[in-house]
């Protein structure tokens, strides 16, 4: 293959990856516990002699860095400083979120705000809905009155980049990746915001669309001179 016509191949690849990142850390930017996301590109080369040539590859990756707190005082909204994240019973088993918008049923289940029970430590408990006010302290200790009801399950995994990502916006560990306990802080009455800046990202999706274009340009100009060669003169 052409050198340039692989080079330019890539280079669009590379600028849509990256695209697709930008795109969703922008549609997120209001999604409470949201990470940023990244595309990552490397260059290396392949072959020896005439037939070395570079290759590029795009890795997504995820700033799991910590977001701002926002107080909002609701008694379900809960932010964690620092590492980790709440664990949720999920259609394909447990799932991790940093988005802790929580509600309870009127059978007193709490539930993410799509309907995920929220796991327990040691077994799920209940609350009871429109009784004693509920406290809910740093180490995820539940009280409502002066009864404790149960920890709220909060683990952490030392490579979280190893977890995927699922269609519901949550995460999920892959075979082989172990959970760890904790040591985040449960900051009832807040949420923690997404780490996206939107002006960062609205900069850098203009120079990613530029690279695309670039490399469109030069695709453009390849083909072209492709034909000419080609046309009987």
């Amino acid at each position: 293959m052409d050198t340039g016509l692989y080079s330019g191949v890539a280079s669009m690849h590379s600028a849509e990856k990256r695209l697709e990142a930008l795109t969703s850390n922008i549609a997120n930017v209001a999604t409470h516990g949201y990470k940023r996301q990244n595309a990552i590109v490397r260059s290396f080369s392949v072959g020896m002699g005439v037939n070395k040539h570079s290759e590029i590859t795009t890795q997504r990756t995820t700033d799991f860095t910590q977001g701002e707190l926002e107080h909002t005082g609701n008694t379900f909204d809960l932010a964690l400083d620092g590492d980790g994240f709440f664990a949720v019973d999920s259609p394909s088993g447990t799932s991790y979120t940093r988005n802790g918008s929580f509600r309870i049923d009127d059978q007193g289940v709490l539930l993410t705000q799509t309907g995920l029970p929220v796991q327990w430590s040691g077994g799920r408990a209940t609350l009871r809905p429109a009784a004693d006010p509920i406290t809910i302290f740093p180490s995820g200790e539940v009280q409502q009155g002066s009864a404790v009801v149960g920890r709220l399950k909060v683990v952490s995994f030392p490579h979280p980049q190893a977890l995927d990502l699922d269609a519901g916006g949550n995460w999920v560990a892959p075979i082989g990746v172990r959970e760890t306990p904790s040591d985040a802080q449960v900051r009832q009455g807040n949420l923690e915001r997404a780490n996206v800046n939107s002006m960062d990202e609205l900069v850098a999706m203009v120079i990613a669309q530029r690279n695309f274009e670039s490399s469109s340009t030069l695709m453009r100009t390849i083909d072209q001179t492709f034909k000419r060669l080609n046309t009987p003169h």
